[in-house]
């Protein structure tokens, strides 16, 4: 039999799941390797026809990293059957074949959501409001453009009020926001950031962040930009930096890409690019330094999971923040090692059919995800 058939074989048993534990082997290892990528755009091709238009959408939606580079224009159902296989348990078994996922509802990916908390109280939410000027306060004037982000921009006033307003994303949102320095700020899911509406007159421009956020600093040398979170304060001139401090993680994260930032909690620490400083959560604790996984930091602002040696729980905890669903274990599971990327653009079910493997399971009800046995 010639190797090319062997392989259409291989393929076809995968997809009918009538793969022994061999086979099974045998193909994990033969799509690592990039052996099987023409029977799986073949096999893709016989299931559905996708159109240029089509493909060019699923690339904008994926990038930059798609789970396989020559699948890129496969769409959730071939990230579903395929994706499986990139992951492993703690015990470096491979994950069985891709099981049904039990959903009496399916949970869609987040979006463009955000609330904003005007100096006096008043809210609007971004998700519905139309493009154009939102509101004007204390010499600033508040807009939102065709890109969907908020930009402000100071007007002439006599106003001398110092006013803050704040920025919120539900769980399921993210927002981008252009402070009135020009530094641009992109918040994750469950995150919010408090700021002065202007920073004339003042000595610093500090901003204060709960969850997750990037930022690209304008650059100011006689004027400070400050992040303060609840366990650090990290503190720049100009530069390019993520910052994830959500409560329910163990650690406060701030991760160099560009420049150079002080970051300051029990101790002082200084940040080169490629690094990352981290604190305790819940108790105070000294900042320590070590080589940052940009890749891993910045997944989610580029429209993926990244997940490295990542546990069962830890998994669940940024899908529950995303799709904005509440976890309940039905069944205690050894914290099981994953490694892989997911994008983010596809419905809770595709992923959950990715991460099953033997003894786990799960099923959608409502906003609930249960770990079932």
């Amino acid at each position: 039999m010639e190797e090319n058939e062997f392989y259409k074989i291989l393929v076809q048993r995968y997809l009918d799941k009538q793969l022994s534990d061999e086979e099974l082997e045998l193909f994990v290892q033969l799509t690592k390797e990039g052996k099987l990528d023409d029977q799986l755009l073949e096999a893709w091709n016989e299931e559905a026809e996708i159109s240029e238009a089509d493909e060019m959408d699923y690339q904008r939606a994926n990038r930059p990293k798609p789970l396989w580079p020559k699948l890129a224009a496969a769409a959730s159902i071939l990230i579903a059957i395929f994706a499986g296989l990139y992951f492993y348990s703690g015990t470096g078994n491979t994950l069985n074949p891709l099981t049904a996922v039990s959903t009496k509802h399916d949970a869609a990916p987040g979006g463009n959501k955000a609330t904003l908390t005007l100096s006096d109280g008043s809210q609007i939410s971004l998700t519905d409001a139309g493009n154009g000027q939102l509101a004007e306060q204390a010499g600033v004037r508040i807009t939102k453009n065709a890109d969907g982000q908020l930009v402000y921009s100071v007007v002439p006033s006599d106003a001398k009020e110092l006013a803050y307003n704040t920025i919120s994303t539900p769980r399921g949102g993210v927002y981008q926001v252009n402070l009135p320095d020009g530094t641009s700020v992109w918040l994750n899911a469950a995150s919010s950031i408090k700021f002065p509406t202007t920073f004339a007159h003042l000595s610093q421009r500090k901003v204060e962040l709960r969850g997750e956020a990037y930022f690209e600093v304008a650059k100011d040398k006689k004027l400070p930009f400050i992040v303060s979170t609840s366990q650090q304060q990290v503190e720049v001139l100009g530069t390019h930096f993520n910052i994830n401090s959500y409560e329910d993680e163990e650690e406060v994260k701030t991760t160099l890409l560009e420049g150079s930032v002080k970051v300051s909690a029990g101790n002082v620490m200084f940040l080169k690019p490629g690094q990352q400083a981290s604190s305790p959560v819940r108790s105070a604790g000294k900042v320590k330094v070590s080589p940052a996984n940009i890749e891993q930091a910045m997944a989610w602002k580029n429209g993926f999971f990244h997940f490295e040696k990542e546990s069962l729980h830890s998994v669940l905890r940024q899908l529950a923040r995303w799709y904005d669903v509440e976890v309940v274990y039905q069944v205690d599971r050894p914290d099981d090692e994953f490694v892989g990327d997911i994008p983010r653009g596809v419905k809770l079910s595709e992923v959950l059919k990715i991460l099953e493997f033997e003894g786990t399971h799960f099923r959608i009800e409502g906003r609930k995800l249960f770990v079932i046995k």
